[in-house]
């Protein structure tokens, strides 16, 4: 079983999509090229076609991306919750953040956090606004493995 670290969720929570960017950087340029050799060379079709290949493929690739923009939103504000209960669970038991692990990356009923060598489950009222800390137990303590960075 996993346990992330605070720091870990904080990290990972704040991670660009490299790909994506380079991706749109490498075919804007690719734009800016092209359009520089079709207003040179107006009377040479193939750029003005390269051009257009290239214009429509940031439009697809951006297209496609956006919706893993969206997933990667609500991974993140999922995150986010998950991160708002460990400080909450740090105030509650005046403890730094630096010490506390959950098994999860997003808020969900059962979930477990692992603060030295207590272990919590985490149970949630209906609408999550509320959370009980009831301390649980492992069957196999050789199972666990803490994820720093």
């Amino acid at each position: 079983m996993n346990f992330y670290s605070y720091q870990y969720l904080v990290e990972h929570n704040n991670e660009p999509n490299f790909l994506f960017i380079i991706g749109t950087f490498v075919l804007a340029a690719a734009i800016f090229v092209t359009s520089f050799l079709y207003f040179k060379n107006r009377s040479d079709n193939k750029y003005r076609d390269l051009l257009i290949i290239f214009a429509f493929g940031i439009i697809l690739f951006i297209g496609i991306n956006y919706n893993n923009y969206e997933q990667q939103l609500d991974v993140n504000n999922k995150t986010n919750q998950t991160l708002e209960l460990m400080r909450s669970v740090a105030k509650e038991k005046k403890l730094s953040t630096k010490h506390l692990y959950s098994n999860s990356s997003s808020l969900s009923e059962g979930m477990l956090i692992k603060s030295g060598n207590d272990i919590y489950r985490v149970s949630f009222d209906n609408n999550q606004s509320s959370y009980t800390l009831t301390r649980a137990s492992i069957i196999s303590s050789q199972s666990i493995k803490l994820i720093n960075k």
